[in-house]
């Protein structure tokens, strides 16, 4: 069937958005060496499927309308998930969520006539068509395996099945469109060029269960009360204790040994006197490690914990690490924004989701940068302390790790967004244990989960958190791993931090 030129033009349009959201999205992928998921993807997706239903409709072709219906409320999951659909007015969305249904009462409402000229259509045998519905539902099905891998871990992923069904159901469409000769189908998927490279991309990554993670700890070289950061720390506390000192190393190091006594591999960097961090202990705040061998440095709110930033430690991360790319966000220092790393924010580094409660310390739009540089998906909250100051670090009220997570919901004040944090722990597979006001106030929130050389699991925290926690409370942590208690009373007091505050993880990469 012959169709106006403009039809063909119209179709051209749509393949030619598909085509660029692919290269955007290859481009991206191979700068980050991961397979990238962004925002724009899923936009011109939608843009996309909108102009090719309206081709599939002008040309008589229920295969072109069969596939794009699979994957069109898909793309619209992705978009909401990765929360680009704040800034789009309602009425716009409501449209775009509608406009199948158009189409569906189009169709309803002489459905003989389209039984007649869509499914009986002599210019497109039976058996064609059949094939071409088939080509159509394997290439969509990658949209749905999309779907179930990323819903199960609450934010937006493109994993390995997701190009296999790509490739193949890209072949079956060539193949349908030279039969047909619908130059406009055959030549739109070019984009399986991209696809397999994406697959090659994922063939080539490391495996996230073969990495190795170790404990990089800062032996202070000075420990004092740090008045720059008090303004908004109200964990800490003025000491005229002249040993502070000693008694501060003292602590450290029987925590390294409680750790190393259980094989838990932790890396000691002895901190220098010059220049002066009174808060080099607490290394977790001002970097973090990834897996796929990401670096990333954190703008950080006090002026001389940008001192922590040594030479001497960046050489042993970058070593310890296997370190690929240095994703460097300290620059947004001099505009007077904020992100304190695993301070400021809670990873959940499976479902690639980034917990974190507003704060001076904690700007949404770093946050943003960070999430879209490293595919995760932020879950923003208010949360803040009984006199409504907010609470200055997200890790001091909430912790997550494998299967479970330690929330203390009293300080979360919006129930909406009390609500949003629940969703995506329940839907990310979590067990949420409730801890009450007075256990934050303890740092029973600031723990985290940890394995040794032979994969067992602990839980680290000190004994002022699990003093304050119930028995019931107790026994929910211990099924997830055996807890470890370390002595650090006077870290805590004068430091404002606590246990996990201490540790922070190097992933090292496999190349």
């Amino acid at each position: 069937m012959d169709s106006p030129l403009w039809v063909y033009l119209l179709g051209l349009a749509g393949m030619g958005i598909y085509g660029t959201r692919i290269l955007i999205q290859w481009y991206m992928s191979e700068k980050s060496h991961k397979v990238e998921s962004p925002g724009v993807y899923w936009v011109l997706s939608s843009i996309g499927a909108i102009i090719i239903y309206l081709y599939g409709w002008l040309r008589k072709d229920f295969s072109i309308i069969f596939g794009e219906s699979v994957g069109y409320y898909i793309y619209m999951w992705n978009i909401s998930v990765l929360g680009l659909y704040k800034k789009v007015p309602r009425p716009l969305i409501v449209l775009q969520a509608v406009f199948p249904l158009i189409i569906l009462a189009l169709i309803v409402k002489d459905f003989p006539s389209f039984v007649n000229v869509f499914l009986r259509n002599e210019y497109v045998p039976r058996n064609l068509l059949l094939f071409g519905v088939l080509g159509q539902l394997t290439y969509e099905l990658r949209t749905v395996y999309q779907l179930v891998y990323s819903y199960r871990r609450g934010t937006s992923f493109l994993p390995l099945g997701h190009w296999i069904l790509a490739v193949i159901g890209s072949l079956m469409i060539i193949t349908y469109g030279l039969i047909r000769h619908d130059w406009v189908l055959a030549i739109g998927q070019f984009s399986i060029v991209f696809s397999i490279r994406n697959l090659m991309i994922c063939l080539a990554a490391p495996k996230w269960t073969a990495r190795l993670t170790k404990l990089l700890m800062v032996r202070p070289a000075c420990c004092r009360y740090n008045e720059q950061t008090a303004a908004n720390n109200l964990f800490q506390h003025k000491t005229q204790d002249p040993d502070i000192q000693d008694e501060v190393l003292e602590e450290f190091d029987g925590m390294v040994r409680l750790l190393e006594s259980h094989d838990i591999p932790v890396v000691v960097v002895e901190d220098t006197k010059e220049p002066e961090t009174p808060d080099a202990l607490f290394p977790n705040n001002w970097f973090s490690t990834h897996g796929d061998g990401s670096l990333v440095l954190y703008p950080m709110f006090a002026p001389n914990r940008r001192e922590e930033r040594k030479p001497e430690v960046m050489r042993v991360i970058r070593e310890e690490a296997g370190t690929r790319r240095v994703v460097d966000l300290t620059g947004w220092e001099k505009r007077g924004k904020f992100l304190e790393s695993t301070g400021s924010m809670v990873l959940d580094r499976v479902s690639r989701i980034a917990y974190a409660c507003r704060s001076p310390r904690t700007s949404e739009i770093v946050l943003d940068e960070f999430c879209r540089k490293m595919g995760y998906k932020s879950v923003l909250f208010d949360a803040v302390d009984r006199n409504g100051n907010p609470i200055y670090h997200t890790n001091v009220m909430m912790s997550v790790g494998d299967g479970f997570a330690v929330v203390c919901r009293e300080v979360i004040i919006s129930p909406e967004e009390l609500a949003m944090v629940e969703r995506n722990l329940i839907t990310s597979g979590k067990e949420i244990i409730d801890i009450s006001y007075d256990q934050m106030l303890h740092f029973a929130c600031n723990i985290l989960q940890v394995k040794n050389k032979a994969g067992e699991r602990f839980i680290v925290m000190s004994d002022t958190a699990r003093s304050s926690l119930d028995e019931r409370q107790l026994s929910a942590l211990n099924e997830k791993g055996s807890i470890l208690t370390v002595h650090i009373p006077h870290i805590e007091d004068i430091g404002g931090g606590s246990a996990r505050c201490m540790m922070a993880e190097v992933i090292y990469h496999l190349p």
